[in-house]
């Protein structure tokens, strides 16, 4: 089955392609800015469906919107913006429990769904020497908590609670679902 992603995550890209789907990347450019007073969980709502409108698509293939965020007492930690604001939220996670939201969006013709996965994670306490190696090894600009649990990061956790998909940015078994259900809908 073919679908457009619109997103340039080689994350989301990957499990999709896990799964068996054909994907075409169509990158939605959108403002990721907060607005005043928005939750975590409403921020992804708003940001996944302007990032599957934004997808210029034909009608008849799904088009599949997610964004992530990390939520540590309520404040969204998205993508870091250089590599001390990532050193301040990995010094933030460290020995706390926060939860990863994604948000997934599927358009088709005219319909869209949505639905949103949280996942509990909690980090050990961590010492400063492992978050300056960790992040001199690894990429994590473009990552919501400047971590991937799929790299390095997996030895930072301490448990998990829901999805580990949904954490590495996209909980495959609800994105297939919704596809499955947005192409039943009659045209």
């Amino acid at each position: 089955m073919e679908i457009i992603l619109a997103s340039r995550s080689p994350r989301r890209r990957l499990l999709l392609q896990s799964a068996g789907l054909a994907i075409e990347v169509c990158p939605s450019h959108i403002d990721e800015s907060p607005l005043p007073d928005e939750s975590v969980q409403q921020m992804v709502e708003r940001l996944c469906q302007a990032k599957a409108m934004a997808c210029d698509a034909p009608i008849d293939i799904p088009v599949i919107a997610a964004d992530t965020l990390v939520s540590i007492h309520g404040q969204a930690l998205g993508q870091p913006t250089d590599l001390q604001h990532a050193k301040s939220m990995l010094q933030q996670l460290s020995g706390q429990e926060h939860e990863v939201f994604t948000g997934v969006c599927v358009r088709l013709n005219q319909h869209i769904l949505f639905q949103q996965v949280r996942t509990g994670v909690r980090f050990r306490a961590l010492h400063e020497s492992e978050i300056d190696t960790y992040l001199l090894h690894n990429d994590v600009l473009d990552k919501a908590g400047a971590y991937a649990i799929q790299a390095g990061a997996a030895s930072f956790i301490e448990s998990i609670d829901g999805p580990l998909d949904n954490v590495i940015g996209l909980p495959i078994r609800t994105t297939l679902n919704m596809i499955a259900e947005i192409k039943n809908i009659p045209a």
